[in-house]
């Protein structure tokens, strides 16, 4: 159970002078109180988890202020060249504090014994504190002749306070250009157009939203079960000491996304259909990502680093019909395609891992490869019988039943090198349908939406079609199609409670 409350709030004051310049000044806020708690019972059908039942109760606020400040000229010269010039300066601080706690071991599960005192065993606290801001400078500049030839130009410098000083500020520019040819002479008697545009633009973007406010430092903390020690061997008492908390990283600095991007839109047939065709390179900079780090550094969380370049290339397009039978009846049916192409281009090391699991990663990026490729042990088969395992190479945990993994680099043994890239999470293309029917006072919408061709890793198996994994309800698959001596025409292992490296051990395409 949760209770919160939130007040939102926003003032302005606005001056216009001199005919054609605006200044503005606002400023805008949040704040917030959370309070929850939350009790776990027994869950008799999770093995892994009927041993206690468990209390946790947190509490904390937030807040955080937008100061913006701007001044904007606009004119119109000639009555054909339309000028807007815009400068501004941003400020956004925001902070945080919460508490809690949890416990475990009720002797009881009657609510009114829910507090952290009348647990038994389990007791844990914590505490916790964030603050970071963002400073911005920023103008931007738009012309128009004649309403035919547009330009726009931005710049933005931005600094924030998760990145250490001398990586703290970026300049990020912006550039785009239109030409509305359905306003030029030759296309006057072209009545089935109603509007056609060409664009094109180039900017970057600034992210820093998924890196903590500490990225930069280094913390320490201490806690009895890591840092306090019996130093003077008594065996009764135990002295303070500290541990590392996280490992920060000075150095991060801000993830650059570079797009580029040539469109046309069009309205058609007395404006009766809407046309949008674009195609897209998208250039992420600098690629904020964990670290990727050995176990010798311990239990320390691991600081988000600049750790590659990604490309995106892609089309997207739009079109959209407007139907109107009657003055009662309207409708609108649009359809969105949208397909890309991802690729590394560029990272520190060798690889950067992700999608960890119980048994190891399912994802390794590498240079050449679309980001979140899937790597893992190709399985080509199941072993029939103790023939196929002494004629094929050599594998661990080899036998009838299990998987066979293709020996990808030919030297007749199964190791680690043999692990290859078995699927892709990027789809080949995605589609959208949007239809909107009003009639009189009644209206209905509704959107669909497909994603086809991406792979996608079913780590539920892990849990339902092995036996080790866990001691509990089965898939279909495992219950009827594992392998047997007298079921050999399948692809689901067999069925036994012993774990390997040739089952469920490690990823492999069985997951795909």
């Amino acid at each position: 159970k949760g209770n919160s409350w939130n007040i939102e709030g926003n003032i302005f004051a606005e001056v216009d002078f001199l005919k054609h310049i605006t200044a503005r000044t606002a400023f805008g806020g949040t704040m917030g109180n959370f309070y929850y708690y939350n009790y776990g019972f027994r869950t008799y059908e999770n093995a892994e988890n009927n041993a206690s039942n468990s209390f946790s109760e947190n509490a904390g606020y937030d807040r955080q202020w937008t100061w913006t400040n701007t001044i904007k000229y606009s004119n119109v010269f000639a009555g054909k060249h339309a000028v807007t010039a815009l400068a501004g300066v941003e400020a956004l601080e925001a902070y945080g504090r919460g508490v809690g706690g949890s416990t475990l071991g009720y002797f009881t599960d009657n609510p009114n014994f829910r507090t952290l005192s009348t647990g038994s065993s389990g007791f844990t606290n914590y505490s916790y504190a964030y603050q970071n801001s963002l400073y911005s400078l920023f103008g931007k500049v738009d012309y128009a002749f004649n309403d035919k030839y547009l330009f726009s130009a931005t710049v933005r410098r931005d600094g924030s306070s998760r990145f250490g000083a001398d990586k703290r500020y970026g300049i990020f520019p912006s550039f785009a250009a239109g030409w509305r040819i359905s306003r030029e002479n030759f296309m006057k008697d072209v009545k089935w157009i109603d509007d056609l545009k060409l664009r094109g633009s180039w900017g970057v973007l600034g992210n820093q939203t998924n890196v903590d406010p500490s990225n930069a430092f280094s913390q320490f903390g201490g806690r009895p079960g890591n840092s306090y020690y019996d130093i003077n061997g008594t065996s009764t008492s135990s002295v303070q000491g500290f541990y590392a908390t996280r490992i920060g990283n000075p150095k991060t600095g801000w993830e650059e996304d570079i797009l580029t991007n040539f469109g046309i839109d069009a309205q058609l047939f007395n404006n009766k259909i809407d046309l949008s065709v674009e195609y897209y390179q998208k250039k992420i900079n600098g690629l904020l990502f964990p670290d990727q780090a050995p176990a010798t550094v311990g239990g320390a969380a691991l600081p988000n680093v600049n750790i590659g370049d990604i490309q995106n290339k892609g089309v997207d397009a739009s079109v959209t019909y407007h139907g109107a039978p009657n003055k009662d009846l309207k409708y609108d049916v649009g359809v969105i395609f949208t397909t890309y192409r991802s690729n590394i281009t560029s990272i520190p090391g060798d690889y950067f891992e992700a999608g960890g699991s119980r048994i190891g990663n399912f994802v390794r990026n590498r240079v050449g490869h679309p980001i979140g490729s899937f790597f893992g042990y190709e399985v080509v088969g199941l072993f029939q019988d103790a023939a196929d395992v002494s004629k094929s190479p050599v594998q661990a945990g080899a036998k009838p039943g299990r998987f066979k993994y293709k020996d990808a680099n030919g030297d007749g043994k199964i190791s680690d090198v043999d692990r290859v890239y078995f699927g892709n999470p990027n789809p080949k293309y995605t589609l959208g349908l949007n239809l909107n029917v009003s009639y009189k006072d009644f209206d209905f919408s509704t959107f669909l939406y497909g994603s086809f061709g991406n792979d996608v890793i079913n780590y539920v198996r892990y849990w339902t079609d092995f036996y080790p994994s866990f001691l509990g309800v089965k898939s279909l698959d495992a219950l009827n199609k594992s392998w047997l001596p007298t079921r050999t025409n399948t692809n689901v292992p067999i069925a036994e409670n012993d774990a390997s490296f040739s089952t469920n051990q490690v990823p492999n395409s069985y997951y795909k």
